[in-house]
């Protein structure tokens, strides 16, 4: 899939759900992309805090989304298109938080604003997990598995040092001073 078609339905869903005011972020493969890794995608992966029934509602059948039926209660997946023969779609795969057995917030979870460009909408904005998450998230994949672009993810993310942090905490400075010895 070309990366600037996939921009443009990150962008088309970034838009419905800002204006729904649904926290949500972007991961996977388009997300390593979308940060600079040399990495190809089919497909968009998002989790959101809302639930199957709601993100049905809010997504099909508008702004080129049109829902695939799907038996998981925390799962929803769309083809979004903006041509009216459906061609060329993208796969969208939204991972809802809101469940019956659910255990897991999205309370704490952290997603930037990055500008992407699409071919069709232009410049725009594509909500991006933090790459902490980014990271625990491709481990714990790794780690059910065997796929070699998890890996690849996983060394892409611990080698960028310094161009974004793999910790969701503050680098915290010590004002103490070390303890004088005297010999």
């Amino acid at each position: 899939m070309v990366q600037e078609r996939l921009n443009d339905a990150a962008i088309a869903l970034y838009r419905i759900l800002r204006q729904a005011n649904v926290k949500s972020g972007i991961f996977g493969g388009y997300a390593i992309a979308v940060l600079g890794g040399l990495r190809q995608s089919k497909d968009i992966d998002c989790i959101a805090s809302i639930s199957k029934a709601q993100i049905i509602s809010l997504l099909d059948g508008k702004d080129g989304f049109a829902a695939i039926p799907q038996s998981r209660q925390d799962y929803v997946a769309f083809l979004w298109s903006d041509k009216p023969d459906r061609s060329n779609a993208v796969l969208v795969e939204i991972f809802c938080e809101q469940f019956a057995g659910s255990q897991y917030t999205m309370r704490d979870i952290q997603a930037s604003l990055r500008t992407v460009n699409g071919q069709r909408l232009g410049t725009g904005l594509a909500s991006v997990l933090d790459p902490f998450y980014l990271f625990k998230g491709k481990l714990r994949a790794a780690a059910t598995r065997a796929k070699y672009h998890d890996s690849f993810d996983l060394r892409w993310l611990g080698d960028q040092k310094g161009s974004f942090s793999l910790s969701p905490l503050p680098k915290v400075v010590s004002l103490e001073l070390p303890l004088e010895r005297s010999f």
